[in-house]
């Protein structure tokens, strides 16, 4: 079977080739990680086994510092001066791009939730408002950040302004130059006839077509 993740912090092992049953339980703490096995054989079982590596994985997250977190804290990618909110903008199958504000966060569990508010359905500034506010709330329910919206809007709440550019996280279009006219024109290559003896023939061309013109 090999390993697998049974919850946060601790995974099982069943590894057949090396006779290795039982619970790995890890945790880690500014960059220091603790790991301590529990065998089904030397707890007693698969589910005592189990147990015993939920209690020390609990002692040890209660004992220890927190672990340090970087949310909330502005850093240097972002771009719109709210923690948590960016503009994306995106391209649908046939070629149209649209954007949006979309709001982002990280859950207890580690994973992550995002909300975004398009610029075509809300316009720029309510998209801007609203991904602040699901920021703040850190809620995917979309009624709910409307309404809170709504209500905050008639109190009058203040709520911190929308970037100037829109292009913000995007690549600059690079403007081409227009093309320069060449002032002096290609001439025209005049046909050559040769004679037989392989040699051109194009000045005595070009003296009968003088004649001719006097």
């Amino acid at each position: 079977m090999g390993t697998k993740l049974v919850e946060r912090g601790i995974t099982r092992y069943d590894i057949d080739e090396q006779g290795t049953y039982g619970f790995m339980m890890r945790i880690s703490r500014d960059g220091n990680h603790i790991n301590e096995f529990f065998s089904d054989k030397n707890n007693g079982g698969k589910r005592k086994a189990l147990s015993a590596a939920r209690v020390r994985y609990k002692d040890l997250k209660d004992s220890l510092p927190p672990p340090k977190t970087t949310k909330g804290i502005k850093t240097a990618r972002n771009q719109t001066g709210i923690v948590g909110v960016h503009l994306a903008v995106c391209e649908s199958i046939y070629g149209e791009k649209y954007s949006s504000y979309c709001a982002s966060w990280k859950t207890a569990d580690g994973s992550r939730n995002k909300l975004s508010f398009s610029f075509k359905k809300y316009g720029k500034i309510k998209a801007w408002e609203l991904a602040c506010l699901a920021r703040q709330l850190e809620s995917t329910d979309r009624d709910r950040v409307e309404k809170l919206h709504k209500k905050r809007k008639k109190a009058k709440v203040k709520i911190a302004p929308a970037p100037k550019t829109t292009n913000l996280g995007t690549k600059k279009a690079v403007k081409k130059k227009p093309a320069t006219k060449k002032s002096a024109t290609k001439k025209k290559a005049s046909k050559v006839v040769v004679s037989r003896n392989g040699k051109p023939l194009k000045k005595k061309v070009a003296k009968k077509k003088a004649k001719k013109k006097r």
